[in-house]
């Protein structure tokens, strides 16, 4: 599992994201709380994920004004949890809920959290667990790989025009 975990963490970082490690959940929000005294952040977006009753509790006691709902489009920082990561591309998949693929995209940090149990080694396995949730019920699912990147018409590479200038995803192991 450490060379899964190992070649998720090369390839996101290849793409210009950046990783941190945490032994454990409570590390995970630690190093949250952390990152956003970091960028300074005042409004945070958060979509649902398997830690956001206790993140949610923890941002109120430290003072971050939540956002929702049109108010996402000025939020600071956007936290979000993953189905499943992919080794091979460094990506993300995310089940769109209505709220995700907007904390993912509109505010200029998106910060993930996942567990090592949800990394995958290639995107033939992350399409088979989309396939499997489809024929339980319809979904739409998103994958986010790396930071917002565009190029002009001279290929020039530029980061966070379209969404996110950052994408920090925090693994617990």
């Amino acid at each position: 599992m450490s060379d899964l975990v190992g070649r998720f963490i090369d390839e996101l970082e290849r793409v210009a994201g950046k990783v941190q490690r945490a032994r454990s959940e409570e590390q995970a929000l630690d190093l949250v709380l952390e990152l956003l005294r970091s960028r300074q952040a005042r409004t945070v977006a958060l979509a649902p994920c398997s830690l956001a009753q206790r993140l949610e509790s923890k941002l109120r006691e430290a003072g971050y004004e939540l956002v929702a709902g049109r108010e996402i489009a000025r939020a600071d920082v956007g936290i979000s949890g993953a189905d499943l990561a992919v080794a091979e591309t460094g990506s993300l998949l995310i089940r769109s809920d209505g709220v995700s693929e907007l904390v993912t995209a509109l505010p200029p940090v998106h910060v993930a959290l996942i567990r090592t149990d949800q990394i995958v080694e290639t995107l033939d396995e992350a399409f088979a667990f989309c396939q499997r949730e489809l024929e339980q019920a319809p979904h739409n699912f998103l994958f986010v790989t790396g930071p917002s990147r565009t190029a002009d018409i001279e290929l020039t590479p530029v980061i966070g025009v379209h969404g996110p200038q950052e994408l920090h995803v925090i693994v617990i192991t």
